[in-house]
């Protein structure tokens, strides 16, 4: 009867540290930090005025791409999404996918109609999807 009482007493003791964790993270996120982020549409974003940290999605326009002479990691572009577009900057290394047409995730704030990411990820390019799906049918046949 002991044993059982101890594994209930772990399972509560780890149900418990696991909703603390929860609330932390939850209550803890600060003005400058938070933790969850809200992803926005730029339509949103416009209508709103939105000054909170957000997250956007969308496409760089094609030519739209500007990278500072005299600082390199220094890009202004487009960002477009349903026949929206939004200037955005961004102060930072861009991964090696960032170029025109390219699907985008940004995360930042948005101050006087433009949009300042800190962080920039490329979506994976749908180019790489067939290579892997040939790369798979060929290695399921040779087995």
């Amino acid at each position: 009867m002991a044993s059982k009482n101890k594994f209930l007493f772990a399972i509560i003791g780890v149900v418990a540290v696991v909703v603390f964790w929860i609330y932390w993270v939850s209550v803890s996120s600060s003005a400058d930090n938070p933790t969850l982020v809200r992803y926005l549409s730029i339509e949103e974003l416009k209508d709103q005025n939105q000054t909170s940290r957000v997250k956007l999605g969308g496409i760089v326009k094609d030519g739209s791409i500007v990278i500072s002479d005299s600082d390199l990691l220094d890009v202004t572009f487009l960002l477009e999404q349903g026949g929206e577009t939004l200037p955005v900057r961004y102060y930072g290394t861009r991964p090696d996918l960032f170029k025109d047409g390219v699907e985008v995730i940004l995360e930042g704030r948005y101050e006087d109609g433009i949009f300042i990411a800190d962080q920039l990820q490329t979506k994976c390019a749908s180019r790489y999807e067939g290579d892997l799906r040939e790369e798979n049918n060929s290695q399921s046949g040779e087995l």
